[in-house]
């Protein structure tokens, strides 16, 4: 739950417009967003690529 909020502070909710899936629009604008505050957008420790939920905004 805790990825899903920073994921989502991270990400705007248009990522969010495909159901969770992480498409090609979802993660470059998750990439975009965490970018923007310094920060790099990377997959979690045994996370499921597929699942936007699973990224989260981290320093490198």
């Amino acid at each position: 739950m805790l990825s899903l909020l920073a994921l989502g502070a991270c990400a705007s909710a248009p990522a969010f417009r495909d159901e969770g899936l992480a498409t090609y629009d979802a993660i470059r604008d998750a990439q975009q967003a965490c970018a923007a505050k310094g920060l790099t957008l990377k997959l979690r420790d045994q996370g499921d690529s597929r699942r936007l939920d699973h990224w989260s905004c981290q320093k490198d």
